[in-house]
């Protein structure tokens, strides 16, 4: 009886793995299907007035970078302005004050949008702003982005219909290279900006806004209802509810906008604890809206992966808890060997994933050889970072079913500078403490493999080990 509670609930589990990852290569086949569709644009003649958000809390490291490549935006300054919603607590504030300065005796219209209260942290800045802006589109750039000087100009024409109401932009990196943290981080980025947007975009269904390097239209927000912080992804919340009053949203791939990766640990955690909490948070508020709509079927299929697809890490994590009794149970009942033949479907999703990361990299490298070198050292290193990622942001995936309210943290950045970052909260070796039992877990499931001779499962462990040993070694030199 035990046995096949065993197998049963792991199989249970493996379906939704197996069951996002269908839908992981229906988004595959929607980009390359749709790839070389065009996004229509129009040649602008008057420029419109634009408003730049700068949404910043305690951003002692990169505020002037940012302030100086907005500096550095050819578009006219009669056009511009510029907000600064600075909830800093630090010297930040002093350091924005001084630019600021510099750039008003330069003739910017750039105001310093205190508030003395933090509510609704970044949903609430960008909400407060809205109230003082006089523009009819709106910029938004995170802290730790560079707009390049023609960022604004050739953003804007992509509004060419009255009902486009955001385009994003995509992301890039500039220390992609810099550890194996960087790399895992920029190779699961390049698959949403290179495959997911494009593919959702251009297929005609939904797709979300990244909290920065984008545009909005000012009506869009105000029509959709304003920004709101009962999420942690105030951008994904407020791209549905825009998509779905009829407003449409536009992607642009060809423009790259540079941006930081985190390289501590402690500063991954806690962005992957943000997304994943919010997005499950966000699922919450919107699926069963999204299902009652008279949107077509499609549209609300590709929605519901879209908004469930962080509670991918706790099936993972349950199906690694349950790998090594299934492991047992195999080796020890042969009664069961015609229920483990299943290796196609293990293989199917690896291949799934594999070609994900694969095509990604040779869209964006354009150079088949290139891309196969590459995917040999970032699929493995991607594959594993995530695994070792799948208790904390299970515990984000709980947070959020249960509703439990935690403050938004936004990742600091340091603007490569070395040393150790006095925005990241030292974290307890205490905080570590699962990790580190699940890294015995592993070891002892591991060891069992190798007494049974069981290779296929040893493999699967031993990938788990490593993610989790990755995450647990980085902490510790932290």
């Amino acid at each position: 009886m035990l046995e096949q509670l065993v197998i049963i609930s792991y199989c249970f589990f493996f379906f939704f793995i197996f069951l996002f990852s269908i839908g992981q290569l229906a988004l595959l086949i929607t980009f390359l299907i749709n790839r070389n569709k065009e996004n229509p644009f129009i040649k602008i003649t008057d420029l419109p007035t634009i408003t730049i958000q700068l949404p910043i809390f305690n951003e002692r490291f990169v505020i002037e970078r940012l302030l100086s490549s907005v500096e550095q935006l050819n578009y006219p300054k009669s056009l511009l302005e510029i907000q600064v919603l600075d909830d800093s607590t630090d010297d930040t504030i002093a350091i924005a004050s001084k630019k600021i300065e510099e750039l008003q005796n330069q003739d910017f219209k750039i105001k310093h949008i205190r508030r003395s209260i933090r509510e609704g942290y970044k949903a609430g800045a960008l909400q407060n702003g809205l109230n003082f802006v006089n523009s009819d589109y709106i910029a938004i750039f995170d802290a730790d982005f560079m707009p390049y000087p023609d960022f604004l100009i050739d953003t804007i024409p992509y509004f060419v219909d009255k009902k486009t109401g955001m385009v994003q932009t995509r992301w890039g990196h500039m220390n992609p290279r810099k550890s194996l943290l960087t790399r895992a981080q920029a190779t699961g980025l390049n698959n949403h900006f290179i495959i997911d947007q494009q593919g959702r975009n251009k297929g005609g269904y939904f797709m979300n806004f990244n909290g920065t390097g984008g545009i909005w239209k000012k009506e869009c927000i105000i029509d959709a209802g304003g920004w709101t912080a009962d999420t942690l992804t105030e951008d994904l919340d407020l791209s549905y509810r825009a998509q779905m009053k009829g407003w449409k949203f536009t992607y642009c791939p060809n423009i790259i906008i540079a941006s930081e990766l985190p390289d501590r640990i402690s500063a991954i955690r806690t962005q992957q604890f943000r997304w994943t909490k919010g997005g499950v948070e966000t699922s919450k508020k919107l699926l069963r809206k999204l299902w009652r709509t008279e949107l077509k079927f499609s549209v609300k299929l590709f929605g519901s992966f879209h908004l469930l697809n962080t509670y991918i890490y706790a099936f993972i994590l349950v199906c690694g808890l349950l790998s090594f009794p299934l492991m047992y149970v195999k080796n020890t009942s042969s009664e069961f060997n015609p229920l483990f033949n299943w290796n196609i479907f293990v293989s199917i999703v690896m291949i799934i994933n594999f070609l994900y990361c694969f095509i990604t990299l040779l869209v964006d490298k354009k150079k088949v050889m290139a891309a196969i070198i590459e995917v040999i050292t970032a699929f493995p290193i991607a594959l594993v970072i995530s695994l070792g990622m799948s208790f904390h942001n299970t515990k984000a995936i709980i947070q959020g079913i249960s509703g439990m309210k935690t403050a938004f943290i936004r990742t600091p950045k340091i603007n490569g500078i070395g040393g150790s970052n006095p925005y990241l909260k030292k974290q307890s070796i205490s905080e570590f403490y699962p990790e580190f039992f699940l890294f015995l877990f592993f070891i002892a499931a591991a060891l069992a493999d190798l007494y049974f001779k069981d290779f296929g499962f040893l493999l699967y462990h031993l990938l788990m080990l490593t993610g989790i040993g990755l995450i647990l070694g980085n902490a510790y030199t932290e």
